[in-house]
């Protein structure tokens, strides 16, 4: 059963960056890509660099540590493509981002 918990609000995740929450215990980074919020682990699985602190480049999360790169809709490894990190489902209700950190999911 989906539960969904309040991470952010639209004001704070402006287009084209992110932000790093904790979410009932679970450290999420949440991204705006043009208007559309995603949830990732925000712990790279390589080192444990922070991701919400790396480049957002289009849907594309770098990581500040060691450059690698993870698809924020998926959770994908870009580069180098060896691992993949848990998203969860997000909606928006009026300004708030809300999080299931109890569903976590790898899409593909």
């Amino acid at each position: 059963m989906s539960r969904f918990f309040k991470a952010a609000t639209t004001d704070e995740v402006e287009p084209g960056s992110g932000i790093g929450v904790k979410v009932e215990g679970v450290f999420v980074g949440i991204y705006n890509v043009n208007g559309e919020y995603y949830a990732i682990n925000n712990i790279c699985p390589h080192l444990g660099g922070v991701l919400h602190y790396g480049f957002l480049e289009n849907q594309v999360i770098t990581c500040p540590l060691h450059l690698w790169q993870f698809d924020v809709k998926t959770g994908k490894c870009v580069w180098p493509g060896k691992e993949r990190i848990v998203t969860y489902p997000v909606e928006v209700e009026g300004n708030d981002i809300l999080v299931d950190v109890n569903t976590p999911r790898y899409l593909d």
